[in-house]
């Protein structure tokens, strides 16, 4: 197991233009301590982990970060060390699916990745069976996490699997088999990208979740022109029974980013063409959901419910309640 301090960037805007106590768009007072060679076992396959906890204090609210397809296990430090620099510990699991393991996402066939998404949301919910585990051993994370207070987050496929285990279910159209988790432990989703946006899902499908929902996207997120455009030939459906839920949702729109941040994440090592600003309102605003809805900040469920981002932000982003 490697331990090592984590010390994040702090980006330059005028801090005067930012609410302090709700929109938090630079490295927060916390150290980042990481522990990036946790494994943990399942019933048929042991599960690589990344976990992101402040040195001191807690306990804190527990993010259990999915990766996108493909994608490297653990590369998503640029906004999870930021969560866990204000106040939370972030768990990385490396799922089947991850370039870390050898796998191809460009090889595989349907059948098979109908059984990663499965074996996905497990992975979720091992993480959970096993946060005494964790405890163990890291001991520096006893009393560090709220076991009670537990989010899903994902990007891309990551954010889909987020989906999955909130409440979403989906039928295959060709074998009307129903993939859905029974999974619920979790209190809030955080989508990094609108799973929307890929060809197999149907619009919107965040919409069905019951629990208060982030959604992330903008101009050239990945997929976002593909459904009309794609050779997919088919696409899941949500069940029938599954109707919009009255519960918060909050979406944040990016103009002129594309769906890996200019290599702010999902690759290894972070690219340093990435795109600063667009990581920064995202942060800020992510990190302002995370308070309102894991830690009941009332200044942070202002800041979402106003709908309105600080001058220094620019034009770039909206946030709205779709």
């Amino acid at each position: 197991m490697m331990i090592r301090l984590v010390f994040a960037l702090a980006f330059v805007f005028p801090v005067a233009a930012f609410s302090a106590d709700a929109y938090k768009p630079f490295t927060g007072p916390l150290d980042v301590v990481v522990a990036d060679q946790i494994v943990v076992d399942g019933d048929d396959r042991a599960l690589a982990l990344r976990v992101a906890y402040p040195s001191n204090g807690g306990p804190y609210p527990v993010v259990i970060l999915s990766h996108g397809g493909g994608c490297i296990g653990g590369s998503y430090s640029i906004v999870g060390d930021h969560w866990a620099s204000h106040g939370y510990v972030v768990i990385q699991p490396t799922h089947p699916d991850s370039r870390s393991t050898g796998f191809d996402m460009a090889t595989v066939e349907p059948r098979v990745m109908e059984g990663i998404v499965r074996r996905r949301m497990v992975d979720m919910s091992l993480v959970l069976d096993h946060l005494r585990l964790l405890e163990t051993q890291v001991p520096e994370l006893a009393g560090k996490m709220d076991h009670e207070s537990l989010v899903a987050a994902g990007h891309s496929m990551g954010a889909a699997t987020t989906l999955s285990v909130t409440g979403m279910v989906i039928e295959n159209p060709f074998s009307r088999q129903k993939i859905a988790s029974q999974e619920d432990r979790f209190d809030a989703a955080l989508l990094l990208s609108e799973p929307g946006h890929n060809p197999t899902l149907p619009e919107e499908p965040w919409r069905v979740l019951s629990v208060p929902t982030f959604v992330y996207t903008g101009t050239d997120d990945y997929g976002s022109e593909s459904r009309e455009n794609s050779n997919i030939p088919f696409q899941y459906s949500m069940v029938s029974e599954a109707p919009d839920q009255a519960t918060a949702k909050h979406h944040l729109w990016i103009d002129d980013v594309d769906h890996y941040l200019g290599g702010g994440w999902c690759r290894a090592p972070l690219e340093e063409s990435y795109d600063r600003e667009a990581v920064t309102i995202l942060n800020g605003v992510s990190t302002a959901f995370l308070d309102a809805y894991a830690k009941t900040d009332q200044a942070a469920l202002e800041f979402l419910e106003s709908n309105t981002l600080p001058a220094a932000a620019g034009s770039r982003p909206t946030l709205s309640q779709p």
